[in-house]
């Protein structure tokens, strides 16, 4: 009897600590237990997210929503996330690294992108040319025209912030894509976003991409297919360098 009522206890009390641990991370309701377990695990957690309403981020850091007002504001049709926490005393160098890796334009060169309709392996980005790069302070301005099969070039916009504690990266495209001679997306309507910041012991790192474009029956799905393994490839190539 003593010692059940030891174990009980013990158990709840750890339960507590297990429960306060995940609610302390800066995530809403919309994700759920399998996905905050992953989270927990230091995974990356890759989210088809569909709606603005169904993003997972929640925090009252201003830079961070100021960040996410881009897609808010875009209310894609096709959304995905993708999102990983890091410990920071782990990961001292993380906004470091991430610049490195971002702002090297010509590394987005041969990263590999599977293909669910071919069933093979194709590069994201076949050729790229960087037009611009210009640096202010702690930010960058990055003008590069990457070309992606079928698709052909894209006109890409990149801005970056890089500060102690925060960092923001942007990229919109300047022109419209066409699918097989088909205006799909219109320019300034496919952007993606990364965050990394910290939050209490931890580094949030947040990727999230949208495309707004017309919910055409024929290229309905290719576009969510495409487009949003595309975004979720980009993110997550990133975050496994860190």
């Amino acid at each position: 009897m003593i010692k059940r009522n030891f174990f009980y206890p013990a158990v709840v009390f750890a339960a507590f600590m297990a429960f306060q641990s995940v609610s302390a991370l800066p995530f809403n309701k919309n994700l759920d237990k399998e996905e905050l377990e992953k989270i927990e695990k230091g995974e990356i957690l890759i989210r088809r997210t569909g709606s603005v309403k169904k993003m997972c981020l929640q925090t009252e850091n201003v830079k961070v929503k100021e960040a996410l007002k881009e897609i808010v504001d875009l209310d894609p049709a096709y959304l995905a996330e993708v999102i990983q926490v890091r410990p920071v005393s782990e990961n001292e160098n993380i906004l470091e690294k991430t610049n490195e890796i971002l702002t090297d334009i010509p590394s987005y060169v041969g990263i590999p992108y599977w293909s669910e309709r071919h069933k093979r392996y194709f590069d994201l980005y076949s050729d790229c040319d960087v037009k611009s790069h210009q640096k202010n302070g702690n930010s960058e301005q990055i003008s590069a025209m990457l070309y992606m099969s079928p698709i052909g070039e894209i006109d890409m916009d990149i801005s970056i912030v890089h500060e102690d504690d925060f960092y923001l990266y942007k990229s919109m495209n300047l022109n419209n894509l066409d699918y097989k001679g088909l205006k799909c997306i219109s320019k300034e309507n496919m952007k993606s976003v990364i965050i990394i910041y910290k939050d209490g012991d931890n580094w949030i790192c947040y990727g999230i991409g949208g495309v707004e474009a017309p919910k055409i029956f024929l290229l309905k799905n290719r576009i969510e297919v495409s487009f949003l393994n595309r975004i979720k490839t980009f993110c997550n190539f990133v975050f496994e360098q860190l």
